[in-house]
């Protein structure tokens, strides 16, 4: 018995801490988002429209969605940055949680934009990451937009970086895999036509799913919690009548009740922590913009 409490030990404080590790990860994660959100919407309304844009990139990679996407490439339009403009645009189409207002606005501007810039695809080998440009250490497959122009790719796969030429020609399609591309022939470019600004759309609601998803493991955390320590708590009673049915004389008993009371109040503890953090985290993650 006294050779297996440490372990006992260390398993309680691994239940206690993984749980509001996680939480407090999901929550500084989501309230960062949100202030990016709020700072982003702000420059948006000032003008500074490459500042809003950069801080919805940013809101996005904290709490992905569509239509924070959607709102980074509106933002990259209006401050004349087309092939960041396209590239958003596009990867907030792909997603088929866009709600269709701002799929059919995102449809037409993209058509308006990729007039004048050439699109790129990647999609091997797996693994890698690709930069150009404004694309900077993207996973693949990658699809993005690029100005009319000669660039260099680069490649990093396995620890190994390698250069590719690519050349640009406006309105044409190129797809690149491990070897590097045949130059296109240069053409004219087509400017883009200058679109009225729109206001940045409001955050999803379901944003904050994050937040309810770790509140109910915080919750579910808590029950498992209290399920231990009401094990460890009959075993500390078990414990103690031994060391009584012994005259008092036990002192083995005597300790382990003692070593097993402690650890199912530490338990309890846990319990209570986890639970109402869980509790909260659920009753306070909000269904409205940020």
């Amino acid at each position: 018995m006294r050779r297996r409490l440490p372990f006992a030990w260390a398993a309680a404080l691994l239940l206690l801490a993984a749980p509001a590790a996680a939480e407090n990860q999901a929550t500084n994660s989501t309230e960062l988002a949100r202030q990016r959100f709020q700072e982003a919407t702000a420059a948006y309304n000032e003008g500074r429209y490459s500042a809003a844009a950069s801080l919805f990139d940013a809101a996005d990679r904290l709490a992905p969605h569509p239509s924070t996407r959607y709102n980074a490439a509106t933002a990259w339009e209006q401050a004349g940055e087309a092939a960041r403009a396209a590239t958003g645009y596009e990867a907030a189409i792909a997603a088929a949680t866009l709600d269709e207002p701002r799929r059919k606005v995102a449809e037409e501007r993209l058509a308006a934009l990729k007039e004048g810039l050439g699109r790129v695809r990647v999609q091997r080998p797996l693994g890698a990451f690709v930069t150009v440009d404004h694309v900077q250490h993207v996973p693949l497959p990658t699809t993005f937009y690029l100005l009319p122009g000669s660039y260099a790719l680069t490649l990093d796969y396995q620890g190994k970086a390698t250069e590719t030429p690519l050349s640009i020609v406006a309105g044409q399609d190129q797809d690149i895999d491990l070897g590097p591309s045949e130059p296109e022939p240069e053409g004219p470019a087509v400017p883009a036509g200058a679109l009225k600004p729109l206001p940045p759309a409001p955050p999803p609601a379901d944003v904050w799913l994050t937040q309810k998803t770790w509140g109910w493991v915080g919750v579910g955390a808590g029950v498992a919690l209290s399920g231990a320590a009401m094990i460890l708590g009959l075993r500390a009673l078990a414990a103690r009548d031994r060391f009584v049915a012994s005259g008092n004389t036990d002192a083995e008993a005597r300790d382990d009740a003692s070593d097993l009371r402690v650890a199912t109040n530490v338990l309890w503890a846990g319990a209570a922590v986890t639970g109402v953090t869980g509790a909260v985290l659920v009753l306070t993650a909000p269904t409205v913009e940020f």
